[in-house]
């Protein structure tokens, strides 16, 4: 007979991949379960609710997750933390490593990431990441004193909608472009999204128009479009 904790485990396992696969609202308990090989009744012994399941995938691996970022960007020496680049790839990377190295639960993880940030779930989002959205944006602005906390904050939403698609690996790139490139080679896809990634915070910096209102400092006039849109 399993202990409680793996049984636990087989349980999260089997609902991060339904989970992962058909979105929350489609997947049943008794599918959970039937993944899973336990009793319908374990689930609820050790959840109460399919929401409380949910928050318990999310939550197992964000605390992995916040645990690597913090540890990798602490590792950075003085002279790397001058450079956003060195904090962005300690941002990313460690998601890297645990999908390319630490099993195809982190994969399932990935694609649940990607749908799942609906104005339902965002609480939920907030509470496991806001701790590091902090940290690693205070490190955006020691590294380049031109980012204003509103500069920083708002590319770090953009850096994530970013890591978000990247790491679904959801075959968007294949289908718009008819098979000519691959999404599944997350690696590939990492090193050509982290320059990407680091050239938006310095245009976000050079740009010189933006005020921390958020409002435009008055423009030239443009010319006039010689073809009607």
């Amino acid at each position: 007979m399993p202990g409680a904790d793996q049984t636990r485990t087989s349980i999260l396992n089997a609902a991060e991949i339904a989970f992962a696969a058909k979105g929350f609202d489609v997947v049943s308990l008794r599918e959970i379960a039937a993944k899973a090989r336990v009793p319908l009744g374990l689930i609820i012994y050790h959840f109460r609710s399919k929401e409380k399941l949910f928050i318990a995938v999310v939550g197992r691996r964000a605390d992995e997750l916040n645990a690597r970022r913090r540890d990798a960007l602490e590792a950075l020496t003085s002279e790397e933390r001058k450079s956003v680049e060195k904090i962005i790839d300690a941002f990313l990377r460690p998601y890297l490593e645990l999908m390319l190295h630490d099993g195809p639960g982190w994969r399932a993880y990935g694609r649940l990431i990607a749908w799942a940030p609906s104005q339902r779930w965002m609480r939920l989002f907030a509470r496991q990441f806001k701790e590091n959205a902090h940290l690693f944006t205070d490190a955006m602005i020691a590294a380049d004193r031109r980012l204003t906390p509103e500069l920083a904050a708002r590319g770090y939403v953009h850096l994530v909608y970013v890591m978000v698609g990247l790491f679904a690996a959801n075959d968007n790139l294949e289908m718009l472009f008819d098979g000519d490139y691959t999404s599944r080679d997350l690696k590939h896809s990492y090193e050509c999204a982290l320059p990407f990634l680091t050239g938006a915070f310095q245009a976000l910096v050079t740009a010189g128009d933006i005020t921390s209102s958020g409002r435009h400092k008055t423009l030239p006039k443009p010319r006039k479009r010689l073809i009607p849109i």
